[in-house]
């Protein structure tokens, strides 16, 4: 997969602003002129996306005279925190953001989201709109809670030019990318560009390892928290490579943040850096030619090295409101083809509408990374979507202590089996 920078969108700028937070109501009262009013939280108060809703809201209040929506973003931990509080209650928003995994089974499991089954069975056109396997990750026990907005995977991406210029190729195996690294390293460079101060970093890292190291049926029924033992010596394994990776990578990594390292590979200081697809749009000021490959197969590993880490995100309306049509309706509007293709466009992320991204007017690698998310032999869940949430505090914080050389993979291993037994016992 290979295309060049030069032909990718405008960088795009984050903003930092923070919109003013309105208390959620639970839409109970109309606007005057009769104006049913609905609620919709986000997680974007920043740039691209937060322009993208405030229109796509704009648009949608035209066509839809009736409908009055009141909006609220705030970034993603103060979004946790909050829909965790309002979620089910009087005062949940009527349609809200999610995230798939844990943290759309835990608000199913807390009987505060509506189950879309009827629905879409009434409008089976909308229901075959998505890519099958971006819907089935917003199920809970074979019940529909969400739908998806966008698509997500993990690649390295690496500077091409520099690659052809030490005659080197995409590794296929560990091996083969241990002596690229080697390789790099030996040219005086610094192999790959890493921001361990963001913890979710970590986790995709551990989460793909993980992935490779252990046979599917314990890296499955080990996200069952009310069963996962996290015995495997798969998982001390997996941390032991990604030790291994971290001797290529910037000595300051704990004191640099994601996006810090993100610009400095796009300022051609190391070839490699694992990064989403979704990053593509930020490509823009990068003078050198990039690729991707997936993360190899590990030596010894049971998973399938042909899966792709990464798992879509969407929305999913309250089990408690007042006006079920209504939201039903925005949902709909937010996810159909035209909108499907303009949220392509305008953000740089790769709609889960069947057909918007090859539609929309974006650069090929966006194209290629689509169908990448399309084609892989299966997703794997970020980390800290797929455990206990105490699991993964444990695993996070345990992994950042290991990679700065006070943690051993077997002492994070000890944390994380010991908040196992505690999410086992209030199973």
């Amino acid at each position: 997969m290979r295309t060049t920078a030069r032909l990718a969108t405008a960088a795009i700028a984050v903003g930092a602003l923070i919109l003013p937070l309105a208390a959620c109501g639970g839409s109970e009262s109309e606007a005057a002129d009769g104006q049913v009013t609905i609620d919709f939280f986000h997680r974007w108060p920043n740039e691209p996306k937060n322009s993208y809703f405030a229109d796509l809201v704009e648009r949608f209040e035209e066509e839809n005279p009736d409908v009055k929506v009141n909006v609220e973003s705030v970034l993603n931990d103060a979004y946790k925190d909050k829909v965790k509080v309002v979620a089910g209650s009087a005062d949940a928003p009527d349609v809200m953001f999610s995230w798939s995994g844990s943290f759309l089974e835990e608000l199913a499991k807390g009987d505060a989201l509506m189950d879309l089954g009827p629905w879409l069975a009434d409008h089976p056109e909308l229901a075959d709109s998505f890519y099958e396997s971006q819907l089935e990750p917003f199920m809970v026990d074979d019940v529909q809670y969400g739908l998806p907005i966008g698509m997500h995977s993990k690649l390295f991406f690496y500077n091409a030019d520099m690659f052809d210029e030490l005659g080197l190729e995409a590794p296929t195996t560990w091996d083969e990318f241990i002596g690229v690294l080697d390789r790099l390293q030996d040219e005086g460079h610094t192999p790959i560009e890493y921001g361990a101060q963001d913890q979710w970093t970590i986790a995709h890292y551990v989460g793909t390892l993980n992935q490779r190291m252990l046979d599917p049926q314990v890296f499955l029924a080990d996200q069952d928290p009310a069963k996962g033992e996290f015995t495997d010596p798969g998982y001390v394994e997996a941390l032991e490579r990604f030790q291994e990776l971290s001797a290529y990578m910037n000595e300051d990594m704990a004191a640099v943040t994601h996006e810090i390292a993100r610009n400095a590979w796009i300022a051609g200081d190391a070839p490699v850096m694992y990064m989403q697809s979704s990053e593509v749009g930020y490509f823009g000021d990068a003078q050198f030619e990039y690729a991707t490959f997936n993360m190899p197969g590990v030596d010894g590993g049971k998973g399938d090295p042909g899966q792709l880490t990464g798992a879509p995100e969407g929305f999913v309306i309250s089990k408690t409101t007042e006006h079920p049509e209504e939201a039903q309706r925005f949902v709909e509007f937010m996810l159909n083809e035209e909108n499907g293709i303009k949220y392509s466009e305008d953000t740089g992320e790769l709609s889960a509408v069947q057909g918007a991204v090859e539609e929309a007017d974006v650069p090929e690698i966006s194209k290629e990374l689509a169908k990448g998310i399309i084609d892989a032999s299966g997703m794997t869940t970020w980390l800290d979507n797929a455990y206990d949430p105490q699991i993964v505090q444990a695993y996070l914080t345990e992994t950042q202590l290991m990679l700065g050389g006070q943690q051993t993979p077997e002492g994070v291993m000890k944390a994380v089996q010991d908040a196992a037994a505690r999410v086992r016992d209030a199973s």
